[in-house]
């Protein structure tokens, strides 16, 4: 009999669970009109050969796409009071990640989440704009060297000088950073408060450093703050500490996404390599051996299908508790999933996988990327068990 002590009673920590969601999950015609316009779309502007044009570019993306996603109207889709919201987003970022599209189009839509969840409607009005319409880009500079997402470890400073702000510290990471018109910056000011700020690019005292970076589809800055002397305006009104979580949630679960779209495509780039490919005098789609690990890749991809569209239905009901939690388990689970995908593909294709030649590689550099950007899936394990457990007696 298991060693049980009954005096140990549960902590009384917010248990764990499977939101009830509606029987939809948010999840309805429009959104499948949506898919299919996109996914035509994509197909025609940014499909994987011009992936491989862009790779040697200078700027790594087609400025004329982003004034085109905009006249779409799927710039707006960040925008958490808007007509268009967070299921939309999942869409929208699942079928750009089946094409890899390099892209700033998430770091302004997500802008776009920090001010409708931070900023003052003054704010808005002055920044949303030009941010909607793609005249200028934006991306979020929140982490840091040693963490920082959820504020907890923040180094970056914020010391208030009458009319002016100065900022000391660095963000890393920031997603097409050297493009950017404005950027999110997360800081701690004196007594331990934290705020959002959004701050214009070029300003003085702020350089922006490419990163060497695995993936070259998706190209990252280091944004450093040297002193840098600011109008205090640029301080978002709203309460960061409340904005934060949420802002980084829908940014777990745009990638968790953009994941599941990579991983289906990876297994679909799979099967049809695997039925083509003939060993022993068959193709080798017919062995056991290479069909079974192909079918728990499938039903993983559709696992993460579901749990991104429930957490985004979650978040456009407004049950912030629960798309939270929904959330992270999206992010956890595809994570893994597109890790899986690009191990067995790459297995699958032999050596020619590992090849320039072959498109896989270019998902086996995303994977490796996407998956630690807000939080790897140990990360979100971390967090889903805290809420699960809570603190426990003798647990440090």
């Amino acid at each position: 009999m298991p060693d049980v002590d009954p005096t140990l009673a549960p902590p009384s920590a917010r248990l764990l669970r499977l939101p009830e969601l509606p029987a939809s999950m948010g999840y309805g015609e429009e959104h499948d009109l949506l898919r299919w316009s996109a996914r035509r779309w994509l197909d025609e502007k940014s499909n994987l050969s011009s992936v491989r044009r862009l790779v040697d570019d200078p700027v790594g993306f087609d400025p004329a796409l982003v004034l085109e996603m905009a006249d779409l109207g799927w710039l707006s889709v960040g925008d958490l009071e808007g007509e268009i919201g967070p299921v939309h987003l999942a869409v929208l970022a699942e079928e750009m990640g089946r094409v890899l599209m390099p892209s700033p189009y998430l770091g302004s839509a997500l802008v776009l989440t920090a001010l409708s969840a931070s900023a003052s409607p003054a704010q808005r009005a002055g920044l949303e704009p030009s941010l909607s319409d793609g005249t200028k880009l934006g991306s979020l500079a929140l982490e840091e060297s040693r963490g920082g997402l959820d504020g907890g470890t923040l180094s970056t400073r914020a010391e208030h000088d009458g009319d002016f702000v100065v900022l000391s510290g660095e963000k890393i990471h920031v997603g097409w950073g050297a493009h950017a018109n404005l950027v999110i910056v997360s800081a701690k000011e004196a007594g331990g408060g934290i705020a959002l700020y959004a701050v214009p690019l070029p300003s003085p005292g702020v350089s922006v450093d490419a990163e060497a970076g695995v993936d070259s589809t998706r190209r990252t800055s280091r944004v450093s703050f040297h002193l840098a002397r600011l109008p205090a305006s640029c301080r978002l009104d709203g309460d960061a500490r409340s904005a934060l979580p949420q802002v980084t949630a829908i940014g777990a679960l745009a990638l968790a996404a953009e994941m599941t779209g990579a991983a289906d495509a990876v297994l679909e780039m799979t099967r049809a390599y695997a039925c083509q490919r003939v060993q022993f005098g068959r193709a080798i789609g017919s062995f056991q051996a290479v069909k079974h690990p192909l079918v728990d890749l499938m039903i993983g991809v559709e696992l993460a299908r579901s749990l991104v569209y429930g957490a985004a239905a979650l978040f456009a009901e407004g049950n912030l508790d629960d798309a939270l939690i929904a959330a992270r388990m999206a992010k956890a689970h595809a994570s893994e999933v597109f890790a899986g995908a690009v191990q067995r593909g790459v297995q699958l294709h032999g050596g020619f996988g590992f090849t320039w030649e072959a498109d896989l590689h270019f998902f086996f550099k995303r994977m490796l990327a996407t998956r630690a950007s807000f939080g790897d899936a140990a990360h979100h394990k971390r967090k889903l068990a805290a809420s699960l457990f809570g603190q426990l007696p003798d647990e440090p």
